[in-house]
């Protein structure tokens, strides 16, 4: 198995023009009414990145990089098919069961608390979008770019926040595919160590149908080093994080998906990714 790939990656593009000076960058996830840009500020694709594997580069840990890929076992994921995430009701009862015990073991975590999760399948059309707007599944996300959590602990939390955060925790973000092994617009994920958050990141606000959250885009650097999971299998996992409350967002792991080129192949991507509070 190869160590890498060449790859396109896309970034936020360096607005040297203050163009957004008056106004916040922001980006709509569902259909813009018309005349209304899906956007006001624009994503620069760059190309001849090195994607490197994940499974075979050395010195990459949870601990210092945020990064780690691990197993459900085979017994769980023969338990797990592609259909069964359709019903929201198995997802809560089966997968996210199965999914706490994991990152219990495998983190050394005393307890999981998930408060988000989200179905993504690739519509035929993507990346273009089509005349409806690529239906109704929410799409891979192409743009390299990490969430901005400090500010939304109190929506979490509220009246519970002081007692719950009072020991070490993470903000993780946990994702698979629903088939394998997985060539189809897979994950990348960028190494923080090699990310300079005062010059590389561009704060936007990324909006749905019911929320408006905060994220940060992320500017190109050729000091950047990504990293991925060739054929990754459904009964695997790629745990990242998003926040440590004794390192800030020092190990956060920027990410996106990205094409595979003529390496690609099967059926259009379906994933799952899930977003949970790690107590120590």
């Amino acid at each position: 198995m190869s160590d890498s790939v060449t790859a396109t990656i896309r970034y936020v593009q360096r607005d040297n023009n203050n163009r957004l000076a008056s106004e916040k960058p922001y980006i709509l996830h569902y259909e813009a009414p018309p005349g209304f840009p899906q956007n006001n500020f624009a994503i620069q694709p760059y190309t001849g990145i090195q994607v490197r594997n994940l499974r075979t580069a050395p010195n990459i840990s949870y601990q210092e990089n945020g990064m780690l890929l691990a197993s459900l076992g085979d017994e769980a994921s023969h338990s797990m098919r592609p259909e069964d995430f359709d019903d929201d009701t198995w997802i809560e009862r089966v997968y996210l069961l199965i999914l706490h015990k994991c990152l219990c073991k495998v983190l050394g975590a005393q307890d999981v608390t998930v408060f988000d999760w989200m179905l993504r399948k690739r519509a035929p059309s993507f990346p273009k979008r089509s005349d409806d707007g690529n239906g109704e599944d929410v799409q891979p996300s192409l743009s390299a770019h990490v969430a901005e959590l400090e500010g939304r602990l109190d929506s979490y939390f509220g009246k519970n926040k002081e007692r719950l955060l009072s020991r070490r925790y993470q903000v993780i973000n946990i994702w698979k595919p629903l088939s394998g092994p997985c060539r189809d617009y897979p994950m990348a994920y960028l190494d923080p160590k090699t990310v300079d958050r005062e010059k590389d990141l561009f704060a936007v606000d990324e909006v749905f149908p019911t929320v408006a959250n905060e994220v940060y885009q992320v500017y190109h650097s050729p000091s950047h080093n990504w990293y991925y999971v060739p054929d990754q299998l459904a009964s695997e996992i790629v745990i990242f994080n998003a926040y440590d409350s004794e390192r800030d967002q020092d190990q956060a792991v920027p990410h996106c998906s990205f094409d595979l080129g003529e390496r690609g192949s099967g059926i259009p991507r379906q994933s799952i990714e899930v977003r949970a509070f790690v107590f120590y």
